[in-house]
């Protein structure tokens, strides 16, 4: 079977082009054949979340984003794990042996290993004929296919049926259980209709669940019967002996023939009656207990009768507390994609569409976040027909809280353009309204601005503590880096930016960063560095000013080849007509 381009097979093997929008599909193959063996859904979010990383790192550094180099990956199962391997042809490098998370938590570099690391059984990089080869094993659990599980979910049915022997009240009970899991919405509902099937054969006085904390406190989460619970009552501590706390600590069920014999202070206390505690489980994992209460002379119906049946209905609780839960992170999950994909397109919305073209000069630019949202920004505003003011910024940090600030810095440009052939008294201005208002986040941005002026072919440069620009002069092909004094915004109120003069000519061409260029690092660590760039920029213009960005981004991604992109690479190249 193939689609866009990918060639997969049934069986868990797949090839495709290297280009980034296929990671997406190849990892919906594979979320499908993990489907079809009836998954838990809960493990998908990682296994996909290690997947990708693969395959983006195949793409982007095993094969320089070359659609014409190809990525092959396969899966299948061997008794209770996964087995993933991605194999691309780029050139094998000895990984590191230390994949911890990086001293910064934010940083890129490195972080691609530790979180493989944190997702995978075991995850190890090889040479191959091909080129190189990344494999991972994540423990699951045994394969089966739907069929199969069916034909095991209807055995576990058959085995309660007979082991209960129960009679056909007995068996409409069950039935029930499973109905009301079906179809009630909440947990609370899915518990009182419970505990009303069981009335139908022995008397209950009263019914509780408690829900274990992760501190290993018990909240309880329903009470029904005669009494209430006082707010004491409602949190139980785990350093106070209880019944609840031995059912969780054994995951046996409790038979307490006299409820009087209990502490005074256990919630389960009581004057008179008995009781059964349930332990609340699914698969190895124990989220509280039910208990059920009934008069003394109820006692034997509610331990032979009712206990079998109130074990299943405590399964039924794990599995609804189960669903509920994963049911919530999916949707946390869900709105959290979408809160981020709504900011990325705001993000793009605010940065240029297009780029000024006209008799003076030629614009372009491109913007890369290392995460969905990013804090670079660039901008290219024509002044009338005096000139043009291009701005280029880096807010410290990336993803959310450095979006909002780049989109506040970009309202504070755009509300001052009065001042645009004047850039350093324009950093001026912003400096000192970004200190007063947001100096108390303890961030700060760098940032260039620079003034074209048309008629005189001069530009006035002002820099906030950013990376050096380039010009490569028209009539040689000696490359200047252009600086101007300046700390970054939002540190000094009263700072004063200063305003360089470059006398321009026909064909200068001008290079605007961010330093995430210059921070790119190899397989071994090594930074590119200003020289390094530099050196290749002329090569850059080589099919002229359109193709600047392309020839740019190569050459980075291809010299950090098995590195992602640890912070957002911003370019803006200017022509002077």
């Amino acid at each position: 079977m193939s689609s866009d381009g990918i060639a997969y097979h049934e069986s868990g093997y797949c090839e495709f082009p290297a280009r980034l929008d296929q990671v997406a599909q190849v990892s919906a193959l594979l979320k499908a054949f993990c489907q079809g063996k009836c998954l838990d859904e809960t493990l998908w979010p990682q296994i996909d979340l290690a997947f990708c990383e693969c395959l983006n790192n195949a793409v982007e550094h095993g094969c320089g984003e070359d659609p014409s180099k190809i990525v092959k990956a396969s899966w299948r199962w061997l008794e209770d794990n996964l087995l993933i391997e991605v194999e691309d042809p780029g050139v094998y490098r000895e990984p590191a042996h230390d994949h911890a998370l990086p001293a910064n938590p934010l940083a890129e570099s490195g972080r691609g290993n530790f979180i493989i690391d944190s997702i995978a059984d075991s995850h190890r990089r090889e040479p191959t004929a091909y080129g190189q080869k990344v494999s991972l094993k994540i423990a699951t659990h045994l394969p089966s296919d739907a069929i199969e599980k069916l034909e095991e979910t209807y055995a576990l049915l058959q085995t309660l049926t007979n082991d209960l022997n129960a009679s056909y009240a007995e068996q409409e009970i069950v039935q029930g259980f499973a109905k009301d899991m079906a179809n009630l919405p909440a947990i609370e509902q899915i518990i009182a209709e419970g505990v009303t099937r069981l009335r139908g054969i022995v008397q209950i006085e009263r019914a509780n669940v408690w829900k274990l904390l992760p501190e290993g406190a018990f909240e309880n989460m329903y009470c029904e019967g005669s009494g209430s619970l006082t707010i004491r009552e409602a949190v139980v501590h785990p350093d106070k002996a209880s019944a609840c706390c031995t059912v969780v600590a054994t995951e046996i069920e409790a038979l307490i023939e006299d409820c009087s014999i209990l502490a005074q202070d256990d919630p389960l206390y009581r004057q008179s009656g008995c009781a059964i505690v349930c332990p609340i489980v699914y698969q190895k994992d124990c989220l509280g207990v039910l208990a059920l209460h009934s008069p003394q002379k109820e006692k034997t119906h509610l331990f032979k009768k009712a206990l079998p049946l109130a074990k299943v209905l405590a399964q039924f609780l794990g599995m609804a507390y189960t669903s509920a839960k994963a049911f919530s992170q999916r949707e946390e999950q869900e709105r959290s994609n979408t809160q981020l994909e709504v900011a990325a397109e705001i993000q793009r919305s605010l940065l240029p569409s297009s780029y000024p073209s006209n008799k003076h000069c030629q614009v372009t630019g491109r913007c890369e976040a290392a995460m969905a949202v990013g804090g670079d920004y660039i901008d290219a505003i024509e002044i009338r027909d005096a000139g043009l003011l291009v701005v280029i910024a880096d807010v410290m940090g990336k993803g959310v809280p450095a979006a909002l600030l780049a989109t506040i810095f970009r309202t504070a440009i755009r509300s001052r353009l009065n001042l645009a052939e004047t850039p350093g008294w324009l950093l001026s201005k912003i400096n000192k309204q970004f200190h007063e208002e947001l100096g108390h986040l303890n961030m700060f941005i760098t940032a260039q601005a620079a003034f074209l002026d048309y008629g005189k072919k001069v530009l006035k440069l002002a820099s906030a503590g950013h990376c050096p620009a380039l010009l490569l002069d028209g009539s040689s092909s000696e490359i200047q880096n252009l600086q101007a004094e300046g700390i970054p915004l939002g540190i000094d109120p009263e700072d004063l930016y200063e305003e360089r003069l470059i006398e321009l000519q026909t064909n200068s061409r001008l290079l605007f960063l961010t330093d995430g260029f210059y921070e790119a690092e190899n397989a071994d660590g090594e930074m590119l560095g200003v020289d390094r760039l530099t050196a290749a920029a002329a090569s850059f213009w080589q099919d002229g000013i359109e193709a600047v960005p392309n020839h740019a981004f190569h050459f980075v991604s291809k010299f950090s080849q098995g590195h992602s992109a640890r912070d957002d690479r911003t370019l803006l190249a200017l022509e002077v007509l």
